[in-house]
Parts: C-alpha cells; sequence; structure tokens
C-alpha cells in the first residue's frame, strides 16, 4: 500500500508542481468568463435600450407599465412613457430621448393595430414590451375574476408511480447534477487522463519506468498512477468550485432561479460514485494504451477515440428525456464508458429499480478489474519494449502463450 502511495503522491506533485498546470486550472474558467462577460457586454451594445413613448388615443391603458423592484443580471427593462400629444413625443424622439414611440388609435378595440414612429425598426425585445402592456390592459377591461392566477397557469406536480420521485413541475433543475457530472467526467477523462498517457508514454521512452517496475508490481504502480491523476482532476474540480461560490456570493441577488434548486444527497452521492469508478475505467484503458504505444503521437491519436463513448449519452440526449427508461437510455447505462452521465440522466428524468443501480455499479467495478488487469500485462509485456508499439492481439497471444 506504501508503494502504491508514493507513486499517488509523485504523480500528483509532478503535475500540480507545474506551473503549467495552474495557467490551465484558472485560464479555463477566467477565459469562460471573460467570453461570457464580452458576449453580454456586446449584446447590451446592440441593444437599444432607450424609452419608447406613447400616446393613448383609446383611453385603454388603466395600469401603466410597472418598473420592476429588481431587474435580473441578464434581465433587459425597456421604459414605456406616456404623453398627452404626439408633437411632445415625436420631439422627444427626434432629439434622441426616445427610441421612437407609438400612437394607439380610438379604434384600437375593433381593429387591434397600433402605429409605431421610429427611424429604425423596433427591436423584439420593444415590441415584446408593448404587447405585454396592450394585452394586459384588455384583460382588465374584461375584469376576468382571478385574471392574474389564470395568466400564472396551474402547477403540475410530477410523482412517478411507486412514489419514490417527486417534482413541483419545474423541472429544469433536475438536469443540473447530470449535466456537471457530464461535463466534469470529460474534463477528468480529457486532461488527467491526458497526464496519465502523456507521463506514462514519456517514462516509458526515457526508461525511467525499468527502474520502477523492479520494486513493485505493475498493477501497484498502476494504481498509484490512477489515484495520482484522479487527485489531480478533484484539485482542478475544488478550485473550480471555489471560484463558482465566489462568484454566487456576489451575485447571487441578481439570480433568483437559484433559490428553486433543490438537490437529493443520495443522487448526489450515485452520481459522484459513477463519475469516480468511470474516471477510473478510462484511466485504466488510458493507462493500457500509454504502455502499448511507443511515441506521444500514436498514444494522442488513440486517446482522441475515447471521446466518442463518452459524449455518446450528449448525441442521444432527446432519447433520455422522451423515454428515459428506453432500450437506447439502459444500454449507455450499462456500458462503463458511457455509464455516469447516462444513469445520473436517466435519474434526473425518471425511477431507476434499485437492482438496475446495483447492476450499472456492479458492470463498473468488473470493467474497474479488467482494466487493471489488462493494463498490468501491457505493462509486463510492452513497458519494457520502449521502442516497439504493442498489439492487443500481440498481447494476449504472447500472454497465453506464456501461461
Amino acid at each position: 500500500m506504501k508503494k502504491i502511495i508514493d507513486v499517488a503522491k509523485y504523480e500528483y506533485t509532478h503535475h500540480v508542481a507545474k506551473p503549467r498546470f495552474w495557467i490551465t486550472l484558472l485560464g479555463m474558467p477566467l477565459g469562460f468568463l471573460l467570453i461570457m462577460a464580452l458576449s453580454v457586454f456586446f449584446s447590451f451594445l446592440s441593444v437599444d435600450k432607450e424609452p419608447v413613448g406613447y400616446i393613448d388615443r383609446a383611453d385603454l391603458i388603466i395600469q401603466p407599465q410597472q418598473k420592476p423592484e429588481k431587474i435580473g443580471f441578464l434581465e433587459l427593462f425597456i421604459e414605456l412613457v406616456p404623453y398627452d400629444n404626439e408633437a411632445a413625443a415625436r420631439a422627444d424622439a427626434e432629439q434622441g430621448l426616445l427610441q421612437g414611440y407609438f400612437v394607439i388609435p380610438a379604434t384600437y378595440q375593433s381593429t387591434y393595430s397600433v402605429t409605431y414612429y421610429g427611424n429604425s425598426q423596433p427591436s423584439s425585445d420593444v415590441t415584446s414590451v408593448i404587447n405585454d402592456l396592450l394585452r394586459e390592459n384588455l384583460l382588465l377591461q374584461e375584469q376576468i375574476p382571478n385574471l392574474a392566477r389564470i395568466e400564472a397557469g396551474s402547477q403540475i406536480s410530477l410523482e412517478s408511480l411507486d412514489g419514490s420521485q417527486s417534482s413541483d413541475g419545474t423541472g429544469w433543475h433536475r438536469l443540473v447534477v447530470p449535466i456537471v457530472i457530464g461535463m466534469l467526467y470529460f474534463i477528468l477523462v480529457m486532461s488527467c487522463g491526458g497526464y496519465l498517457l502523456q507521463s506514462l508514454v514519456e517514462e516509458k521512452q526515457n526508461r525511467t519506468m525499468e527502474i520502477m517496475i523492479t520494486s513493485m508490481s505493475p498493477n501497484q504502480l498502476m494504481a498509484g498512477k490512477i489515484i495520482g491523476n484522479l487527485g489531480v482532476g478533484f484539485t482542478q474540480i475544488l478550485v473550480w468550485l471555489v471560484i463558482l461560490g465566489i462568484g454566487l456570493l456576489f451575485f447571487h441577488n441578481r439570480l433568483p432561479f437559484l433559490s428553486d434548486l433543490s438537490l437529493s444527497p443520495g443522487y448526489l452521492a450515485i452520481s459522484l460514485a459513477l463519475l469516480v469508478l468511470g474516471f477510473i475505467v478510462a484511466a485504466g484503458l488510458l493507462a493500457t494504451i500509454g504502455a502499448a504505444m511507443s511515441t506521444m503521437e500514436e498514444a494522442q491519436s488513440i486517446n482522441s477515440l475515447m471521446v466518442l463513448p463518452i459524449m455518446l449519452p450528449f448525441y442521444f440526449f432527446q432519447s433520455f428525456f422522451s423515454n428515459p427508461n428506453g432500450t437506447l437510455p439502459r444500454v449507455l447505462s450499462y456500458f462503463p464508458l458511457s455509464a455516469p452521465f447516462s444513469l445520473s440522466l436517466r435519474m434526473a428524468f425518471a425511477s431507476i429499480p434499485t437492482w438496475e443501480i446495483i447492476m450499472v455499479f456492479t458492470i463498473l467495478v468488473i470493467s474497474v478489474g479488467l482494466v487493471f488487469w489488462l493494463s498490468g500485462k501491457a505493462f509486463r509485456r510492452g513497458l519494457l519494449e520502449y521502442n516497439k508499439k504493442l498489439k492487443l492481439r500481440d498481447l494476449l497471444v504472447k500472454e497465453a502463450n506464456h501461461g
């Protein structure tokens, strides 16, 4: 056990101590935030937020537009200013105090038509605000009882047939956990798995592995490397969570939808366990590739093939949404490389039998054992052949003959 810990410690410090690790670690979220900030900034620059005037000749507007107490971080508010006469509105529009104005004619309730005056076509935000004002006041004149409640609609609660799952019907938050798990799984495999693959090929090329393999078994070496790279991955996640927490601390008042977020501890625990086991399987396969390849270029070309099975649930997202217990979602849940995101996504939309969850975990645990065995064979047969590429067929045949 001490040898595994020593290898894991070396593998962890070998990557975390490098400046490029921290540059990449901090550069990714900061770059993402910068792109978002620039996108929002240019979007707001491109939208005309000046007020819009209106003249009500139909005496329709009983309830003027109400300015919200709080305007969300990405929300846009365009003020509608009432005018007594068209001449004043036109003068303000020509001076740039208004982006335009519209006239509600006396015959509006028979034609339902208004005329907008301005030097440019009104944006969809402007037309939406105008229509909301007109619709609200038309409905007020109808004196419909409980109008506000009717417009809010009925709340439809969801509950599984066995009563194990329920939802208030605003199920957007159910996607948070599977989407985050899927993204973290992809990042772990592609970044930390890439570190693992790179270190194995480099150590094979410079023959450092010959020294290491004499003092421990191949399985101990691989276990230490996987644990070390898993630690690197969780360091990345922890730093990103800290950055996210700081951001939420400053902007939570501008993101009111976060108050609707409610997550099940059991669901989180299952999803995280799937993430860890899935990464170990992928890391074991990458370790086998690293032990079998003779150059980094060859290893990277094969490593790119890992993207497809990991991303399969994203490609068939509609199948999970429409029928989470269908054939395709189940098959992807049983496949080790796509299981973490697939099962987490299915659990977000449907009740999954306990036996099926246990079976998925069983498949993952068996897969972990198989990749340990396979990588161990690759280490023994190909690791010291630093100038040769080991084929999987040769690995199995030679091992069988050896036995």
